[in-house]
């Protein structure tokens, strides 16, 4: 009796003996890609930028504008979402007090897919004082609640990780802040 070659098929099933089977309960780990701040320029302005990119796409920008007012904007990922009109999003980092204004009382600056509050202005000493801004350098997380356009509700979360070398970085280190 002679022995038939087997088809090309059962040779592809065997086991892959170069992996490690140590390494091969890594393969069903999900992988993780935490969203970073990074500075850059705006391209008309060169004005500095802070911001991240959350993991739903929505955008988070710090800066500060030509007349010294720091400013946050909050933007919705491009698609079909809008923000509903005259409805400023809630903001709060970590578990403080919600607030949709900016920190002067006044209410956001908003168009159909952003928001925008002055988190306060800096002085001729290079000195801000902002509460919020602080909580923003030294917090854990922010989180956005905000109304759309069709009447639903959504809310969305960034991490504040690194966001103090960022935000330093865009608005001047020989920046200080506080409360």
């Amino acid at each position: 009796m002679s022995k038939t070659p087997r088809p090309p098929a059962a040779a592809s099933r065997r086991p892959v003996r170069w992996l490690p089977y140590g390494l091969a309960p890594l393969l069903l780990l999900p992988v993780v890609c935490p969203a970073e701040w990074a500075v850059s320029r705006h391209a008309e302005t060169g004005i500095r930028i802070a911001q991240i990119v959350n993991a739903a796409g929505h955008r988070l920008e710090i800066y500060k504008d030509n007349v010294a007012a720091i400013r946050s904007r909050f933007s919705l990922k491009p698609g079909l979402d809008r923000l509903a009109a005259r409805s400023c999003p809630t903001y709060q980092i970590d578990a403080g007090q919600p607030d949709n204004r900016s920190g002067n009382g006044a209410p956001c600056l908003n168009q159909a897919v952003w928001s925008e509050y002055i988190l306060g202005y800096v002085g001729a000493d290079e000195r801000v004082t902002s509460a919020q801004l602080n909580d923003l350098v030294n917090g854990n997380a922010i989180t956005f609640r905000y109304r759309l356009a069709h009447g639903g509700y959504a809310a969305t979360r960034f991490s504040l990780a690194g966001s103090g070398r960022a935000i330093r970085e865009a608005l001047g280190r020989d920046l200080t802040i506080g409360p």
